[in-house]
């Protein structure tokens, strides 16, 4: 277990960088974000992991960090910090649900059609920070085309 909490963290810290890197050069988060979706997929192939079995989990992590994405940035923009760190707390309890149950709806038809969804740790794990990373990155993108502009 610890071989392969070590491995997801790899990409983890990768992506973390890049998150830092991107905020110190003033880059459109958006965009690297949704660029950064590669990182963790790129583990999964690396590990030899299904990525169709990953399914679940990316959807997971697509509407649970893109929809929480939504509340951070009204927050941000209406309210400053604060506001965004309690848009993504509220926002997280919520899309949880959501996300989680859709998660639920997914894996059980894909059962019915004969796909084996993955529980295993490295696939859902680098599953669901693709999905994070796919979502949120989707939504700042869009926001940043639109001129949603939160305060700092």
């Amino acid at each position: 277990m610890i071989k392969k909490a070590s491995y997801v963290t790899i990409f983890g810290v990768i992506i973390t960088v890049m998150g830092v890197i991107t905020l110190q050069h003033r880059l459109p988060v958006g965009p690297v974000v949704f660029g950064l979706t590669v990182v963790p997929f790129a583990g999964l192939i690396i590990a030899q992991r299904s990525l169709r079995r990953a399914i679940p989990d990316l959807i997971f992590g697509a509407l649970d960090t893109g929809l929480l994405t939504i509340p951070a940035l009204w927050g941000g923009t209406f309210f400053g910090v604060m506001g965004a760190i309690a848009g993504s707390v509220i926002g997280d309890a919520l899309t949880d649900g959501i996300a989680g149950f859709i998660e639920g709806g997914i894996a059980e038809w894909l059962r019915k059609k004969g796909i084996e969804e993955s529980r295993e740790p490295v696939t859902t794990a680098l599953g669901k920070m693709a999905g994070c990373l796919l979502g949120s990155g989707f939504v700042l993108t869009g926001a940043l085309i639109i001129g949603v502009h939160p305060r700092c």
